[in-house]
């Protein structure tokens, strides 16, 4: 027996061990260091004072790293004197490097799941004093989001830790290309006469007739009329059936609730869950043959190299789905969010900003005063711009005092692809602190100046373009727009009409329920069995197969306490909600 244990404990170090090595190779290293051969400029961002920052993301495919040159990025280098680099981890991954320790000098994750252990496991570092002295622009433009996070992203220290992303505080007027909800090879689905899709099953309708028509790409790649990845944890299960139910997660997989709603529902016991929604689709496109038969093992990587290749008809965003769409943008061929369901996802109001992408200093950086610095660059008014919209003289000018994008830009944006590309505009939205719709004060202008409604317009890709026209729009999101000002679809703001700005704040800033380690064990081991049970009731080979699979799960999910942690949850959430004052 003790040899036993100590083989297995001989074979964790050594998997821990490798997986550190890896993240410290290839681009993706543990700890920040000054850069050597970088391509210098004059000025901040030069070869010799160049530091790279390297930001440890629980995601897998991002396009960051491949586009290192970037305008963006060179701008970010010059004016203070940092080039970022992602570390990509899945879950599993992720948790091993917290586990050894040696992080990377960001770290970018779910601060009401990961809050606890990161800071008692004292693997970041409270940003007080580095803020006093380098965070004058985060002082000054999100005073709310720093002053929320000391009182409830602390662990009780009331210090400042965690920061989040995107933080937008009122809802746009426009509405910007939708990049998340089914998303359709656009000239194949006009093809057949853009038929109306209510429900997922008129969305696996519409697939078959697709896949009928078009069985393999035009190169002889078979088609696939669904897929996905498993290296996301849930995420294949939770998030693409929310145009269709309304019902979101907060700060757990397990559970959701309707938009704006607080009562929670358990995502593994109800059976109008998201995920019961997934599988019942996902078994259906398996037995009419729809299914690729590698959604069940295959990772992010893979799943894009198909989309890309043209091999996937339907996915759940724009940005899932390669890139077909920068390879065929002269042919005007892509992919494209089409209207759907019950929601069109525009956006949120975030006066707390992306919560599960929030960003933390790690103890062992090497360079914590520039990742200060790097923060407080993506929370001004000058880094948004900058990171939205490129390089002030060159994608966009100052007009009457107004900023105003080049017809250059817009240009290159309509055209699409690699090109555009390569710019780094908006590449990562999860990189800019501030919402693209807050305004510059200095301005009175959004940050993303793309957001105009004449900005959209004009640099809609011919792609966009086609689908607006055959909605009698004249860009992409005007289509949605329309369906949203008839009452035919709702928004993430839908429930906030009628608020004052004060009472839309309140309700989006009350603390999200956070696990302790016990919780987050049972979580883990929950969302690890589902995964197990997922798979077995999609391949059910008919209808009588999939219902005694489905109560099989059920009754696993139920014995392992489902329930119970729901149950805990929305007690969680009725103690948070009144303390806070509602």
């Amino acid at each position: 027996m003790r040899t036993k244990k100590t083989f297995r404990r001989v074979m964790a170090m050594l998997m821990m061990t490798s997986l550190l090595l890896a993240a410290c190779t290839g681009g993706s290293t543990g700890t920040g260091q000054t850069g050597t051969g970088e391509t210098g400029s004059s000025g901040t961002g030069s070869s010799k004072d160049l530091v790279t920052l390297r930001v440890l993301i629980m995601e897998t495919g991002s396009k960051w790293n491949s586009q290192q040159n970037n305008e963006v990025a060179q701008a970010i280098a010059e004016k203070i004197g940092v080039k970022i680099e992602y570390v990509e981890a899945d879950e599993n991954k992720f948790n091993v490097l917290l586990a050894g320790g040696d992080l990377p000098d960001l770290v970018r994750t779910d601060v009401n799941k990961y809050q606890k252990q990161l800071i008692e496991g004292d693997l970041i570092v409270p940003m007080d004093e580095l803020l006093a002295k380098s965070g004058k622009d985060i002082t000054a433009n999100i005073p709310t989001v720093v002053d929320y996070s000391k009182k409830n992203w602390s662990n009780g220290t009331g210090k400042l830790y965690f920061l989040p992303p995107q933080v937008q505080s009122k809802p746009g007027t426009s509405i910007a290309p939708i990049t998340i909800g089914p998303t359709i090879r656009w000239d194949w689905y006009k093809e057949i006469g853009t038929p109306e899709i209510a429900t997922m099953d008129d969305l696996l309708d519409v697939v078959g007739k697709i896949v009928e028509k078009h069985p393999t790409t035009e190169d002889g790649k078979k088609v696939y009329g669904v897929s996905m990845w498993q290296d996301w944890g849930l995420w294949p299960y939770t998030i693409p059936p929310i145009i269709f139910t309304e019902s979101v997660s907060a700060t757990s997989d397990l559970t959701a609730s309707k938009v704006g709603g607080s009562d929670f529902i358990s995502n593994l016991t109800d059976e109008s869950s998201n995920f019961w929604t997934a599988i019942d689709f996902y078994n259906k496109a398996q037995r009419r043959g729809l299914l690729d038969p590698d959604s069940l093992t295959m990772k992010n990587n893979d799943y894009m190299a198909k989309a890309t290749a043209g091999q996937i008809v339907v996915g759940p965003a724009t940005w899932a789905m390669g890139d077909f769409n920068a390879q065929h943008a002269s042919e005007g061929k892509g992919y494209l969010v089409v209207p759907a369901g019950k929601l069109a996802w525009t956006g949120a109001v975030n006066p707390l900003g992306w919560q599960d992408k929030a960003y933390s200093i790690s103890k062992t950086s090497k360079n914590p005063e520039k990742a200060m610095e790097f923060l407080n660059y993506i929370y001004s008014y000058e880094g948004a711009r900058t990171m939205y919209n490129g390089v002030e003289g060159k994608h966009w000018k100052m007009v009457d005092g107004k900023p105003a994008l080049t017809d250059e830009t817009l240009a290159l944006k309509a055209a699409g692809g690699a090109p555009y590309e390569a710019t780094g505009l908006s590449l990562d939205r999860n990189i800019i602190g501030l919402g693209g719709d807050m305004l510059n004060p200095n301005d009175k202008m959004p940050v993303d100046l793309f957001t105009s409604e004449e900005s959209l317009s004009k640099a809609a890709t011919p792609l966009e373009k086609d689908f607006a026209q055959h909605y009698g729009a004249s860009y992409s999101g005007e289509v949605f727009k329309k369906l949203i000002d008839e009452g035919k679809l709702n928004t993430f703001t839908t429930w906030m009409n009628g608020m004052t700005d004060e009472e839309i704040v309140k309700r989006n800033t009350v603390p999200g329920v956070t696990l302790d380690d016990k919780l987050k064990k049972q979580e883990a081991e929950l969302k690890e069995l589902a995964a197990r049970e997922a798979a077995k009731v999609i391949l059910s080979k008919d209808e009588q197969s999939f219902a005694a699979n489905k109560q099989a799960a059920l009754a696993a999910f139920k014995k392992a306490g489902a329930d119970e942690f729901t149950a805990w949850y929305n007690g969680e959430v009725q103690r948070l909600r009144k303390a806070h004052g509602l």
